[in-house]
C-alpha cells in the first residue's frame, strides 16, 4: 500500500483565533506580541493584513508602530488558543486516529487506509474552515518531507499535491533557503559553495554536503530526492466522535435547537456506526453570539451509538445548562470514550451491566444527599465502635466510577 500523508497547518493561527472571536479585526493590520504596553515587545505572529505591510515575526512592537501607526496588538491568550486547538484536532480525529500533532496548529495525517485520502483532507479542511472559522494550508504527499513543503507553498488556505511525478518540477527551483529544515546557518554555507536551489542540494556531492553540514547535509540531500521513510508518531487514540455547526443565524427559538441537536446527534450515531464504535459519555458544547462557551459532559451507564439515546442525553445536558435566554451561534454533540463493539462485548462479561447500572444509581442518591445534607452524610464507616468495617463497593471498576 502507498503511503499518503497529509500536513495541515492552521494559518496565522493566534491572529485566526483572535478574528474569529471579534469580527471587527478582520481585513485590518493585527500582530500578538509578547507585551504590548512598551516598544520593546516583541511580536509572535502577525495576520496576512500586517505582512504586506512587512510586519514579521520577531519584530519590536515600536518598529511595527513605525511602519503602521494604527495597528492593533494583542497579548497571546494561550487558554483560548488551546480550546480551539483541541477543537480542530478532535475533528480531525473523527476521520482517524493517525495523527501526529507537531505543535497547536499543525499536525501529520496518515490517509493511506483512504480508498479516496484527496477527498478526505479535503473534507477536513472544509469543515475546519466553515465549522471552526480556522482557515489552514495542506500539502498532500508520499512522506512527511514533500507534505510539509507542501503545505507551506500556497497561504492561507492553499491545497498542495506533490507527487513522484512533480516535485523536482515544484520545488528543485525553488531557494535553499525555502527548504524545511534548512536554518539560516546552513544556507549561508550551501550558497558560498555555489548550492542555491533545492535541485543544487540534490544533485550535490555528498562529501562536500557532509563536510559542510555533517549527517545535517547528507539528510537534506535524501529529503531533496523524496527520500524520507519518518513514521508518524501517533499523539492521541481516538476517544471521541463528535460533530459540531457554526449556524449562520443565531439560533434562539426552542424548536430550533433542538431539531439541530437532532441533526448533529444523527450524524454522530452515522459516524459511530460506520466505524463499529459505542461509547459512554456524552458531550455538548454551546457557544453564544458573543462567543462564550459552555462546555458539559454527562457519565452514563450503557454504551450507546443510536441517535435516539445520543439526542436525548444531549438535550438533557442542553437542558440543565442552557435558559434560551441568548442565541446560540455555534452548538455540538460528542460521543466520548468510545470502544470498539467487538472489544466491549469481552469487557462486558467481566463486569454485569445490572451491577454498573446499580452504582451508578447509587453515584447519583449520594451526590443528591451531599448537595441537601453536606459531605458527611456518605461514608465508608471504616471505624465505627473502633472498628474496622467494610467498604460498601470494593472493586476498583467501582471506585473508578465513583471517583
Amino acid at each position: 500500500m502507498s503511503r499518503v500523508i497529509a500536513h495541515i497547518d492552521m494559518n496565522c493561527f493566534y491572529a485566526s483565533v483572535e478574528e474569529k472571536y471579534n469580527p471587527e479585526l478582520r481585513g485590518k493590520p493585527l500582530a500578538i506580541a509578547g507585551t504590548v504596553k512598551t516598544r520593546h515587545g516583541i511580536i509572535v505572529t502577525s495576520n496576512y493584513e500586517a505582512r504586506k505591510l512587512g510586519i514579521k515575526t520577531t519584530m519590536r512592537v515600536g518598529d511595527a508602530r513605525k511602519i503602521c501607526p494604527t495597528i492593533k496588538f494583542l497579548q497571546p491568550d494561550m487558554e483560548k488558543y488551546q480550546r480551539e486547538s483541541k477543537l480542530i484536532f478532535d475533528l480531525i480525529r473523527e476521520y482517524t486516529t493517525k495523527v501526529e500533532v507537531v505543535s497547536v496548529d499543525e499536525a501529520y495525517i496518515d490517509l493511506s487506509e483512504f480508498e479516496e485520502p484527496i477527498k478526505v483532507i479535503a473534507t477536513i479542511q472544509r469543515r475546519i474552515y466553515k465549522q471552526l472559522g480556522m482557515p489552514s494550508s495542506v500539502g498532500v504527499s508520499f512522506n512527511k518531507f514533500f507534505a510539509k513543503m507542501g503545505s507551506d507553498l500556497k497561504k492561507p488556505l492553499g491545497f498542495t499535491i506533490i507527487n513522484k511525478k512533480n516535485y523536482k518540477s515544484i520545488l528543485w527551483n525553488m531557494d535553499i533557503g525555502e527548504m524545511h529544515g534548512c536554518g539560516k546557518s546552513a544556507t549561508k554555507k550551501l550558497k558560498k559553495m555555489g548550492i542555491s536551489t533545492i535541485g543544487d542540494l540534490a544533485n550535490a556531492n555528498e562529501v562536500v554536503l557532509h563536510s559542510l553540514l555533517g549527517i545535517q547535509g547528507l539528510r537534506l540531500k535524501k529529503c531533496a530526492n523524496g527520500e524520507d521513510n519518518r513514521e508518524l508518531k501517533y499523539t492521541v487514540e481516538r476517544k471521541s466522535i463528535g460533530n459540531s455547526k457554526t449556524f449562520s443565524e443565531d439560533l434562539l427559538e426552542e424548536i430550533e435547537i433542538k431539531n439541530q441537536l437532532r441533526k448533529l446527534s444523527e450524524k454522530v450515531s452515522n459516524r459511530a456506526k460506520s466505524r463499529n464504535y459505542v461509547g459512554n459519555n456524552i458531550s455538548i458544547v454551546i457557544r453564544s453570539s458573543d462567543f462564550k462557551n459552555i462546555t458539559r459532559s454527562k457519565k452514563i451507564s450503557e454504551y450507546i451509538d443510536s441517535t435516539d439515546d445520543i439526542y436525548n442525553n444531549a438535550l438533557e445536558l442542553v437542558l440543565e445548562n442552557y435558559d434560551f435566554s441568548y442565541p446560540i451561534r455555534l452548538l455540538g454533540v460528542s460521543l466520548n470514550d468510545i470502544k470498539k463493539k467487538d472489544n466491549l462485548k469481552v469487557q462486558l462479561d467481566i463486569f454485569d451491566k445490572k451491577s454498573y447500572k446499580e452504582e451508578e444509581e447509587f453515584r447519583k442518591l449520594s451526590k443528591k444527599l451531599k448537595m441537601e445534607f453536606g459531605d458527611n452524610i456518605i461514608t465508608d464507616f471504616n471505624n465505627l465502635d473502633g472498628k474496622k468495617g467494610k467498604t460498601i463497593i470494593t472493586t476498583s471498576f467501582s471506585k473508578d466510577f465513583l471517583e
